[in-house]
This record gives C-alpha cells, structure tokens and sequence, in this order.
C-alpha cells in the first residue's frame, strides 16, 4: 500500500492508493524465500518511543491486527534504509536524515544508513533480495524520480507505504520493509526557493507512512488527507500515534 501526495490547482491533496506489495513467496523456505535467520533480532526493544505524549490530535493505522493493535516494524531490530540517488535534488539527502531522525525520536525505532544503491522502485518490489541485500529483508528503499520516468508521480508530490511478511504464528503480520519516493523536480524547486520546510513536511508525511501511519481527518496534524498547509514537525495526534508503531512486538522468527 502507496500513499500519495497529489498537487492540484486547489493546493496539494492527500490521499491513499492501494498498491499490492509483493510478500514472501509461498513456501517460506529459510534462505531461498525468507532470510535464514531472524538478523540482527535483539530480546528486547532496541529503542523505545516518548512514555507520555501530550496535547490532542487524532491519528490512524495502515494496518492493524485483530485485536486493534498496529501492525509495525519489528522494535528489537534496526531498520535499514537504502537510497537511490538518481534525481535526489542539492539538499535531499541531508533532508531525508532530518526527517528520519525526527520519526525515530517519535517511534524509538532505529534506522540504519546503508548507503546508495540502483534499485528503483516497483509496485510488485520483493521483499527478501538476497542477490542484492544478502540474506536478509530488503531495506526501505528511498527513490527521487519524476513523473516523464515513472507515471505514478504524476501530479503527486511522493508515495510510500510499507511492505508486510506474516510468519507462521496467529497475528505475526509485521511491516519488514517498505518503499518511499519522491517527486525530484517539485521538492528541487521547493528547495531552490527556500521552502526548506515545506518539503519536509513532505517527507515527514510520506515517511510517517512508510511505518504505517495513515491519514487523519485533522488539519493539525502532519497525517492530515490534504497538505495544504505544510507542517514542518510532527504534532500530537501524529506523535501518539507514531509513539504506538514503535511499541510493536518482537518476533524470532526470520
């Protein structure tokens, strides 16, 4: 599932597109369809959110298991981030790092730099790539494209969305990575112009989605459906709801 951002003559809207995102195949076979082990898997939470977040706002999940809780990244385990630097505008880079600092503070989820690669975004992306990753889930990969190379930006600012695994035990579904890209030539123009924090207000809404934050109904929150007004950092209602993705379970298995 893809979030989009999409510009319009009204101002920029928010909304939410469906994209079915490739899981394990069928099989789970250790090493072939899922990693051999469960890497990097710690016995306890690595990070952990804010104990108290205060103030009002509403917030939403992506997805959540039968009990209502969220579906969220692994907290025992770091979360690696990949990026593709084709197209990433003067300053995106140093962008992207400010936004997942502040999501980390919000979720106490630990992301991981893995530097760059050539992978490029794809609505049926796999999420184990051993000749690529080594054995091990992919990590969220971040991309800058346009619209002339890839018609799923048309008119949208960025998507992004998580990519989910569900192991053999009852609710074990868990986001393992995810994929994130963004508009180059729109957030480089907001760049070039000075409107460093309505791009990032960008990126904080895409990248809130990326560990399954959906939209709200409430214009002060940076998970609002439209965006049109930016928000620079992230409020109440997304922090409460930030601060429960990063209280997810720990799984031994992959």
């Amino acid at each position: 599932m893809l979030a989009l951002l999409a510009a319009t003559a009204g101002g920029v809207l928010t909304g939410c597109t469906a994209l079915q995102q490739a899981a394990a195949a069928p099989g789970k076979r250790p090493g072939i369809d899922v990693p051999s082990d469960p890497v990097e898997a710690s016995n306890r939470p690595i990070g952990a959110p804010p104990t108290v977040v205060g103030g009002e706002g509403g917030y939403a999940f992506m997805l959540q298991h039968a009990d209502g809780s969220p579906v969220t990244f692994d907290p025992c385990r770091p979360v690696h981030v990949a990026v593709n630097p084709s197209h990433e505008p003067a300053g995106g880079r140093d962008l992207l790092l400010q936004a997942l600092g502040e999501l980390s503070k919000a979720t106490g989820l630990q992301f991981v730099m893995d530097g760059d690669t050539d992978e490029v975004m794809a609505r049926d992306r796999r999420t184990y790539q051993p000749d690529v990753y080594g054995d091990r889930w992919a990590p969220v990969l971040v991309t800058w494209d346009s619209s002339a190379s890839n018609p799923l930006l048309a008119g949208v600012l960025g998507r992004a969305g998580p990519q989910p695994f569900t192991g053999t035990a009852a609710d074990s579904t868990r986001w393992v990575t995810a994929q994130a890209v963004f508009n180059a030539p729109a957030l480089d123009a907001q760049l070039r112009l000075g409107r460093d924090e309505d791009a990032k207000a960008v990126l904080l809404h895409e990248l809130a989605h990326v560990v399954g934050l959906d939209h709200v109904a409430d214009p002060y929150q940076v998970m609002y459906d439209t965006n049109a007004y930016p928000l620079p950092s992230y409020r109440a209602g997304d922090r409460r709801g930030l601060a429960e993705l990063g209280l997810g379970r720990c799984y031994d298995d992959y």
